[in-house]
């Protein structure tokens, strides 16, 4: 038990700053996070989809051309 306590207070001396935020956190906070977050991966995933959709048609006239 005093390993458990020992390990838990020498981990919060060393990051003092992820209790503290953790205490502090509220549900619009945690709210507008996840929305900044998923905001983020729609913009990568239609970033990717577009280079997806050049290369494709890229190859198309590439190879259209050649026949």
């Amino acid at each position: 038990m005093n390993k458990v306590l020992d390990e838990t207070s020498n981990n919060t001396k060393k990051n003092p700053d992820k209790t503290e935020a953790s205490k502090n956190l509220c549900v619009h906070d945690l709210r507008r996070r996840l929305k900044e977050r998923q905001k983020k991966a729609n913009i990568s995933k239609v970033i990717s989809l577009i280079i997806i959709i050049f290369f494709i048609s890229f190859i198309y006239l590439y190879y259209s051309k050649n026949l």
